[in-house]
């Protein structure tokens, strides 16, 4: 039975966006169901709906979320939730030019995991040049995908 994987984004430019589709045609071909989902039409309580979750989430300004996953941040952050039914990753992107370089991905990821979720595998934080460390992440991250279990509905 093939996993159902949601892939969640919150992008300024694009590029997380880009990244949740190519990593959604990558696994549809491994044979996963995907979903995409941003984060600006999302609710924390979706959360507890997805067992398997990719975040592709940029920062901007002062190590803040995108403006429109803003709402999506605060709500999680005081959001008392059990994900413990929730496998996930976490891709950042940013520019370490900026001093909270990657801030929102660190602060999501730390987040995630105090609500009960379990890491795939460690958070990836991407500079400008994102692909350098997309392609090996990604490649970690396929086998852990074809071993999480499915729970039987």
């Amino acid at each position: 039975m093939p996993n159902t994987i949601t892939l969640c984004f919150a992008t300024m430019t694009g590029n997380a966006e880009s990244l949740a589709n190519a990593a959604g045609e990558r696994l549809s071909a491994a044979g996963h169901v995907c979903t995409i989902v941003d984060l600006a039409s999302a609710r924390p309580a979706d959360l507890t709906t997805f067992t398997t979750a990719l975040f592709f989430v940029s920062t901007w300004g002062d190590g803040e979320p995108p403006a429109d996953a803003a709402d999506f941040w605060y709500d999680l952050a005081k959001a008392a939730l059990d994900l413990r039914g929730l496998s996930y990753a976490v891709f950042g992107l940013g520019d370490r030019d900026y001093p909270e370089f990657n801030a929102f991905a660190r602060q999501l990821d730390e987040r995630l995991a105090q609500l009960g979720g379990g890491r795939l595998l460690a958070r990836a934080e991407a500079d400008l040049d994102f692909e350098e460390t997309y392609a090996p992440w990604i490649e970690r991250l396929l086998p852990l995908l074809a071993t999480t279990e499915v729970p039987a509905s």
